[in-house]
């Protein structure tokens, strides 16, 4: 926090002494019509040093004066260089002309379904809608399967939830937006991600470690923002079918119409069902929850063409579930299920300055409540939540575009009520906080983002957070980047572990009773991570190696001890928590239109359980990944992954019965998915697939699965695939091109 501090002062201190004397002006071109227009984004620099600027959106620009030359540059691309002479501080009009034209140039680039962003200070992965379709990509769940950042593991072995895992830790610790609003968070954190189907997704952008304050404190192993479809750019209309083996069937129908030049409105429809029950593991347990989900998305946007743009939305979900013993082959059968029902409603504006295409102003708004019943067993769990968040945001610079800010409010409101049997645990968080991001930009050779932000919590007090952000070109086409910071959670004790229910464990929370939920301190951690990013050609092929190593520090942690197979304990951390994460990653375009994707990663997860430090359970330290994608040029496409994940330690069973216990650590494995698709007329498109090629299972995922009242039934501890192999097809037909 010093530091930061220190560094801030210096650089606005050194700004104040530098603009004493300054040299500005304007960057222009001369129209074949005699009109002069500015040129934004233009290189300034002195001659032989390596200080510079660029001009602003308006084409003006200002930098300090010189004491070792007098020459100024200016430089475009597409633009003759020029050098004028400067003897004393003045303004300058700078004219400069076009290189001579060519008659034509034709220029070919295939864009990769998922890229790296050169210039971004963070890392960011855009994950692109060809990259969605290389999978079963049914929601945002799995949404990653080809992705080797993300991890993707089943919860329990009864419920069918999948969740995702970034830098070794889970999925609770990636911030999750929506279009810049916090999105997937409180009670539906794990079952969440499955109300964002994955047709309905344009566009994801991943960072890994530290995010911006913008869009808030809670991000502590990176962020996952989603871009949905809009109303103005979408098709007419889209509709996708899909079916699986196991009984899974869902449709998705999106729509829009364009009202006129300024209103545009689309609606986002998701059906899914599983009718039918299904037992292929050979335990008393159906392999899925039947039931069916009902998901509704409309929103509408507005732009009058003068600088402002708006939209509203709501958002309806509801959902049914069932599973466990079949009821017709025991006479006292073990049941599950959860109802859920989850309306939102939001909005959003922005203003852009006509006159500074630079500045903006923009306003962010949501409210939602999420209502769940849960039934496990003899066990139930009802909980709901009301939410509200709003957000202002000011951006803008200091003189040139080389200096950056923007700046916001905002406050995160939750009601929560849960009732896990007879005990109660409610609580009301109010969090209002204010924010200052500053971006310095040298050229493309260095840029710098500061960010700081400062929150207010009803129970926790005044927190700051603190994050940093770094890019330098060692030279062209690589790029090293750093980064760090703090983030701040609370944690959702039973709604983020819920599996857990799913078994005859006892819930032991060990908290204060002065702090209203569950009587637990905040989570808090800081991030630093570090990445080199080469992007170079192999016989005329492009080609990038990403190599990059995260490590997370917790000061306090929510610590979920299943190291008693008779009960999950729930404290504070006492001790230590940490994970270090290395990754490798290999692009390359082998041939036209083929591409492979090669990654190795390396993790060292370890938590620090009633006074012993242990490796995380079910987390691999090894994994390795390939992915090879192959289109033709009558449009077929071939996708097939193979992923190898080495063991994994398995919480302590040995106070278990001989018959109950398992091993202290799972066995390595591989896993293999595929899929091939036709397109035709660029309308219409099948696809069929399989996940788990090598039917590949975990034996035995449920303990005493035939006595699950007893004191021994556990089905939470999963360490690979439930269900074997499994085979799906699909359709996407979609409007003509208007």
């Amino acid at each position: 926090m010093k530091k930061t501090i220190v560094f801030l002062g210096l650089l606005t201190l050194g700004n104040i002494v530098l603009s004493q004397e300054s040299i500005s002006g304007m960057v222009i071109q001369e129209s074949k019509k005699a009109t002069f227009k500015p040129i934004p984004f233009a290189n300034v620099y002195w001659l032989g040093t390596q200080v510079g600027t660029s001009t602003d959106t308006t084409g003006y620009f200002e930098l300090p004066a010189s004491a070792s030359t007098n020459k100024l540059v200016f430089s475009y691309v597409g633009y003759k260089s020029d050098t004028a002479v400067v003897s004393q501080p003045e303004k300058l009009t700078i004219i400069l002309k076009q290189e001579k034209q060519l008659d034509g140039v034709e220029v070919i680039y295939r864009q990769k379904s998922t890229e790296i962003s050169y210039m971004d200070v963070l890392k960011t992965e855009n994950i692109g809608e060809e990259e969605l379709y290389k999978a079963a990509c049914c929601n945002l769940s799995e949404s990653f399967e080809t992705n080797p950042s993300v991890d993707l593991a089943y919860t329990d072995a009864v419920t069918g939830t999948k969740q995702i895992q970034m830098l070794g830790l889970d999925g609770k610790y990636t911030q999750i937006t929506r279009e810049g609003i916090p999105d997937v968070r409180g009670l539906s954190t794990v079952q969440g991600l499955t109300y964002i189907p994955g047709v309905w997704i344009e566009g994801i952008q991943l960072n890994k470690g530290a995010g911006s304050v913008a869009s808030g404190f809670e991000s502590v192993t990176g962020q996952i923002n989603v871009e949905l479809h809009k109303p103005e750019s979408m098709d007419r209309w889209f509709v996708n079918g899909y079916a699986n083996q196991g009984g899974r069937t869902e449709l998705n129908v999106n729509v829009s119409q364009k009202i006129n030049d300024k209103v545009s409105t689309g609606v986002l429809i998701h059906g899914n069902i599983r009718p039918f029950e299904v037992n292929g593991n050979g335990d008393s347990f159906l392999d899925f929850p039947v039931g069916q989900t009902f998901n509704i998305l409309n929103r509408w946007k507005f732009n009058n063409l003068k600088g402002w743009v708006g939209q509203l939305g709501g958002q309806a979900i509801n959902e049914e579930r069932r599973g466990g013993q079949a009821s017709n082959e025991f006479a006292n059968p073990y049941e599950l299920g959860w109802n859920t029902q989850q309306y939102s409603v939001w909005g959003k504006t922005g203003y852009v300055f006509p006159n500074a295409k630079y500045r903006s102003v923009g306003f962010q708004a949501k409210a939602l409540y999420h209502n769940n019943e849960n039934y496990f067993g003899n066990t139930i769990y009802n909980a709901s939540q009301q939410s509200f968040f709003a957000k202002s945001i000011y951006q803008s610079i200091i003189g040139t575009s080389t200096h950056k800010y923007r700046a916001g409010l905002s406050v995160q409101y939750d009601k929560y009520e849960e009732l896990l049997d007879s005990n109660g645990f409610n609580r009301e968080e109010i969090v209002p906080g204010a924010f200052l991001e500053y971006t310095y930009t040298y050229f493309e050779k260095f840029s710098a983002v500061v960010d700081l932000r400062a929150d207010y919590h009803n129970y926790y007090g005044f927190f700051v957070t603190p994050r940093l952000h770094l890019r330098y070109e060692i030279m062209e086409g690589s790029v090293l980047r750093a980064s760090g910071g703090r983030g701040q959670r609370t944690a959702n004790v039973i709604a983020e572990n819920i599996s857990l229910l799913a078994s005859s464990r006892t819930w032991n929370i060990s908290g204060n009773p002065t702090i209203q939920g569950f009587g637990l301190q905040p989570e808090v951690a800081w991030n630093v991570g570090l990445n080199f990013t080469q992007n170079f050609r192999i016989n005329y092929k492009p080609a990038t190696l990403s190599i990059d190593a995260y490590h997370t520090e917790f000061e306090n942690q929510t610590v979920i001890d299943m190291e008693d197979p008779r009960q999950v304990r729930v404290y504070n951390l006492v001790g230590r928590s940490y994970s270090t994460s290395t990754q490798a990653q290999f692009d390359y375009e082998i041939f036209r239109r083929m591409d492979v994707r090669l990654a190795y990663r390396w993790y060292d997860v370890m938590t620090e359980y009633s006074g012993t430090l242990l490796t995380k359970p079910f987390v691999s330290r090894h994994r390795a990944f390939i992915n090879l994608a192959y289109e033709t040029k009558n449009d077929w496409k071939f996708d097939y992954t193979v992923q190898w994940q080495g063991e994994k330690r398995i919480p302590n069973t040995k106070s278990n019965p001989v018959e109950y216990q398992m091993a202290t650590k799972s066995p390595s494995l591989f896993l293999m998915n595929a899929q091939v698709s036709k397109g035709f007329n660029d309308r219409f498109d099948v696809y069929v697939g399989m996940e788990n090629i090598g039917n590949v299972r975990q034996p035995n995922p449920i303990l005493s699965d035939q006595n699950p009242f007893g004191a021994n039934f556990d089905s939470s501890l999963i360490w690979g695939p439930v269900f074997g192999r499994m085979t799906y097809i699909g359709f996407r037909l979609k409007s003509k091109k208007a």
